[in-house]
């Protein structure tokens, strides 16, 4: 029997408790309804490709001992369709027994129908893996960028993390409020550049129609239409429930489409950047109102994926980046689109990913 086999529905169950022994046990954070997770995801998927399959390892009495699933992504290369594809959920037991059961797995996904096979929430552990059998780290797509919304009371809760007293941070919370609020004051007079511009709510029929052209200047974007960007949205929002899916168009004094927004907002919290569309050179108009929105929504920082066409645009905002959290790994067939990505000149937001 084929160590390696196509993943069915019929091994969900088995898989479902290889996850809950490895990702969980590690202290990783599981999706929300996981007993449904892997058959919305992977065969409800409406991408869905026989020839791109998931697979699952099973040892020699036939346990599965680990899995890699497969997600078709279709993708852009300067107007060339491409066979996308991102690996998620890349798992191995440690006690299975199979050292080289990790290796296999990867190769033969390597050796799949994909022109580029994608990873956004790889493990160092992972990414030597990758690296060593002919993938590659976009380093780039691996930085985090974070912006404190509400700055002191972000500090406050550095402070109350790092063992400062309930009641010492308590008593501090109104004056922090204080701050803040002077500081959003002073930062609305000083908004250069933002007369005319105006955000609202932002429907995927807009996202579809105008994704093309705003990112024009990008060698490889991802393809949407309206079925997969909606089942897309949908997934992300009902894996993290607790949190709204925020989506906001930004229109110019003409009333014209420059960009938007997508965040999973937390008042109170760290809310995540999902995706981030400036047309060229309205990146600084799209980043203010991105800070300003999240500030009237109660956010106190906000985090995201670094946007290779931002970057300047963030610096002056004070935004910082690190590099603390997973990696973003790549293997390519053509050179093409390996230089696209590496260069910086792909748009990948957390949308085209397993985040």
């Amino acid at each position: 029997m084929d160590a390696i086999q196509t993943f069915r529905r019929e091994d969900i169950p088995e898989v479902l408790g290889l996850f809950r022994a490895t990702f969980l046990h590690n202290g990783r954070s599981a999706p929300a309804r996981l007993d449904t997770y892997f058959d919305r995801v992977f065969f409800e998927n409406p991408w869905y490709d026989a020839d791109l399959p998931s697979f699952v390892y099973r040892d020699r009495s036939g346990v599965i001992i680990g899995f890699v699933g497969v997600q078709p992504r279709p993708l852009v290369l300067r107007g060339r369709p491409l066979r996308g594809a991102v690996a998620t959920k890349f798992m191995v037991s440690p006690t299975g027994g199979d050292h080289l059961a990790a290796v296999r797995l990867l190769k033969r996904v390597f050796a799949g129908a994909q022109d580029v096979l994608l990873s956004d929430l790889g493990t160092d552990a992972g990414r030597r893996i990758w690296e060593g059998v002919g993938g590659t780290t976009a380093l780039l797509y691996s930085l985090q960028w974070q912006r404190p919304v509400r700055p002191a009371r972000h500090a406050l809760s550095w402070l109350r993390g790092r063992g400062m007293p309930g009641f010492i941070t308590g008593g501090l919370r109104p004056f922090c409020s204080m701050a803040d609020a002077l500081l959003a004051r002073s930062r609305a007079r000083s908004r250069d550049g933002l007369d005319g511009y105006t955000t609202d709510d932002l429907s995927v029929d807009v996202m579809v129609a105008l994704f093309p052209g705003l990112c024009a200047d990008r060698a490889l974007r991802p393809e949407y239409d309206a079925r997969t960007l909606q089942w897309l949205l949908s997934v992300a929002q009902q894996n993290e429930p607790h949190r709204v899916l925020r989506q906001r168009v930004v229109r110019d004094a003409r009333g014209d489409v420059v960009g938007w927004f997508l965040y999973l907002l937390e008042p109170g919290g760290v809310s995540d950047v999902v995706q981030l569309v400036a047309r060229k050179g309205a990146a600084e108009p799209v980043f203010q109102l991105l800070l300003a929105d999240a500030w009237s929504a109660g956010a106190v920082m906000l985090s995201g994926r670094l946007e290779p066409s931002m970057v300047r645009e963030m610096s002056v905002r004070h935004s910082y980046f690190r590099q603390v959290g997973p990696w973003t790994l790549t293997h390519a067939k053509d050179p093409d689109v390996l230089a696209a990505i590496l260069s910086g000149s792909a748009f990948l937001s957390r949308l085209e990913g397993e985040w």
